[in-house]
């Protein structure tokens, strides 16, 4: 890689323990439950195929989750005109950047789709969170580098029934739906369905959804042609008050001598009539 990505966040240094709605803990040493093969101590992804080993999900029909698609706008222009090595450089970076977030937010990639990912959670919050995470991470790498960084994902987010099949794959129409509701969206852009948006609803301000509109979503609008309404997730908004954010540097303590406290006013002039009137 050029360069390492700021992510903002440690980095975990062993293969974290499964969550429990991911199926039984394999015993160490822990075979890629996609290939076979067997990473070194201490590794959190397959050296082989590169997915994550967090562990296998168990076959398993009707088990609500949320699953997450991510996708690198315009990746095959982007390939032609930067070139292969230049384009697998960034293409690492990025992956690095998603595999990191979906870690800290308890997601288990389920494959990669060549320029994106396939991810489920048990936790909606916890994708929503990842989602975020991710586009602050790729929007602050393309800040950095300028042109020589130009990714922009977009994302697609949706919870449902899917079937966990051996080996970690996921299907069902959930998994199509999520596909289907990323493909509305632009890089940068984070879009949700209907049923994801009020499942959360309890949760996530309505100020941090953007109507995006009824739309139909092909392979899935049904014999009586129905739509489909989607959100935009206003994720920049959302991670503001996100504890532990991007917390601003504080400022140096400044020592007030006896000569300045006089001059010193800890109450803000714009609030300073309205406590002399109260």
């Amino acid at each position: 890689m050029a360069e390492e990505p700021d992510l903002g966040y440690p980095r975990r240094s062993r293969v974290d323990e499964p969550p429990s709605w991911l199926g039984e803990q394999q015993e160490e040493p822990r075979a890629c439950a996609f290939c076979g093969e067997l990473p070194p101590p201490a590794s959190s992804f397959c050296p082989k195929c590169g997915r994550a080993l967090t562990a296998a999900i168990l076959p398993q029909q009707g088990q609500a989750a949320t699953v997450l698609f991510t996708d690198i706008e315009d990746s095959t222009e982007l390939t032609d005109r930067l070139g292969d090595a230049v384009w697998a450089s960034i293409l690492d970076e990025h992956n690095e950047i998603v595999r990191e977030a979906l870690h800290h937010y308890a997601g288990f990639e389920v494959k990669l789709t060549g320029d994106g990912f396939l991810i489920v959670f048990a936790d909606s919050m916890q994708a929503l969170r990842c989602a975020a995470r991710v586009q602050a991470d790729v929007t602050r790498l393309e800040q950095r580098r300028g042109t020589a960084w130009p990714v922009s994902v977009r994302m697609g987010v949706h919870r449902g029934d899917v079937i966990l099949r051996p080996g970690g794959d996921i299907l069902g129409r959930t998994v199509n739906m999520a596909a289907r509701v990323m493909d509305t969206g632009r890089g940068g852009q984070v879009m949700a369905s209907e049923q994801l948006v009020e499942h959360v609803s309890r949760q996530v301000s309505a100020d941090y959804w953007e109507d995006a509109g009824a739309r139909r979503l092909k392979g899935l609008e049904g014999r009586n042609q129905a739509r489909h309404r989607i959100y935009r997730f206003l994720w920049r908004d959302f991670l503001q008050p996100e504890p532990g954010y991007a917390a601003p540097t504080e400022p140096p303590l400044i020592e007030i001598s006896q000569e300045d406290s006089r001059e010193f006013d800890p109450i803000p002039r714009e609030f300073a009539s309205a406590s002399a009137e109260g």
